[in-house]
């Protein structure tokens, strides 16, 4: 399944590894929200979501998008090139 950054944003801070309170999490969200996109946002989620052969899939897709976005995440905020400080007197 293909999703953008912000169906993956959602679905990191309200999804969990059940497919079906995820998709009920994500419908109530849609009712509480007050701006019209992301209430789209998150219908349209909970739509893609709400397929019976997303069972199949789900859990894997769930996990792996959760190590992908702490992924992001963490080099969001320090990049590769940033300098790692070594104390050579601790470790001798």
């Amino acid at each position: 399944m293909n999703m953008n950054i912000n169906e993956k944003k959602a679905l990191y801070a309200f999804g969990c590894p059940n497919r079906e309170a995820t998709v009920q999490r994500l419908r109530l969200v849609a009712a509480l929200a007050p701006d019209p996109a992301a209430k789209k946002l998150f219908f349209a989620l909970a739509v893609k979501l709400n397929d019976k052969d997303c069972d199949r899939w789900y859990r894997c897709f769930f996990y792996n998008m959760r190590v992908e976005m702490e992924r992001f995440a963490h080099h969001k905020y320090v990049p590769d090139s940033y300098p790692v400080p070594i104390m050579e007197g601790l470790y001798e």
